[in-house]
């Protein structure tokens, strides 16, 4: 059983980050958050000699360092803005890679982010490699990338938005506990898990979460060149493998192994070809020089 510490502990948790109104005061979420494994690293493992940054977005999605859990794999999007970052001032790199492996997590940043990873794109080529589950505000950040790659096991999708309300009254009152809100502001205790759902509260967290709903699915619309009511109609469905790939939602099938191969070699083909025409014009540049000297000499003879 949860005691009224460790449920006081949660509410300011779900408040602190999942909503930037400190006066929603609900148990979560309004998380976009679909079904998918958490696994292994969270960082930037910056391969110059390849040419590729590679940036892991693992676990649950949060906003900043400050909202990770210690013995839990968990993502922020602080941290994955910040290697973005670097990445773009880093000459040697030539492409970003996010390889990704999360169900989503919290709306708060993820739009920001998600412009952020695609305005990058403007300048370095990025991709997102599926490895191997993309879900909900996951998606999201795939999506803002150039080009997504899945395996035939991989999972893309859940495009939606969740909010949920936990109304711990009843328990309270079994325990003997009864709790009184002395406010100001005829909203300030809309959501409260002490009372029972309002019909003021339901309609605020209503409209919470349709607004997310329509930026969320209006900014896959736009990363992925497709219709709106498009990405609605998927009404958060889950894709994997091809699925995602006839649904407009990842770009290619093949191993993350595979993907890794195919930019990594074509930035060496590309390091190459810039190799020979720089040495070319190096030559030429010598001739000009080793012709301009012999027209100085013969003008002097």
């Amino acid at each position: 059983m949860m005691t009224p510490e460790l449920m006081a502990l949660a509410v300011e948790l779900a408040r602190s980050h999942l909503f930037s109104d400190a006066s929603a005061a609900t148990l979560p979420q309004t998380a976009m958050q679909g079904a998918g494994p958490d696994d292994e690293d969270d960082g930037e493992d910056d391969d110059t000699a390849s040419g590729i940054a590679m940036i892991s977005i693992a676990g649950p999605l949060v906003p900043r360092t400050g909202n990770l859990k210690l013995c839990q794999q968990m993502t922020a999007y602080e941290s994955v803005a910040a290697q973005v970052n670097a990445a773009l001032s880093d000459p040697d790199v030539a492409h970003i890679v996010f390889d990704i492996d999360s169900p989503g997590g919290a709306a708060t940043g993820a739009f920001e982010l998600a412009d952020q990873i695609r305005a990058a794109g403007q300048i370095k080529p990025t991709t997102a490699i599926v490895h191997f589950s993309a879900m909900s505000g996951a998606y999201l950040l795939a999506a803002a990338c150039n080009d997504i790659s899945v395996s035939q096991s991989s999972g893309v999708g859940s495009i939606g938005v969740i909010a949920q309300h936990m109304d711990v009254s009843k328990m309270n009152e079994a325990m003997g506990i009864k709790i009184t809100a002395v406010y100001c502001g005829d909203m300030k205790n809309n959501l409260t898990p002490n009372e029972p759902l309002t019909e003021g509260s339901l309609q605020q967290l209503t409209q919470m979460v349709n607004r997310s709903y329509q930026q969320f699915t209006g900014a896959v619309a736009q990363f992925r060149a497709m219709p709106q009511q498009q990405v609605i109609d998927t009404q958060a469905a889950l894709y994997f493998g091809q699925e995602a790939v006839d649904a407009g939602l990842a770009d290619r099938l093949e191993t993350p192994q595979e993907a890794i191969d195919r930019i990594a070699s074509g930035i060496a083909d590309t390091r190459a070809v810039q190799t020979q025409q720089s040495f070319r014009m190096q030559m030429q540049r010598q001739a000009l020089h080793l012709r301009a000297s012999a027209m100085n000499l013969q003008v002097h003879m």
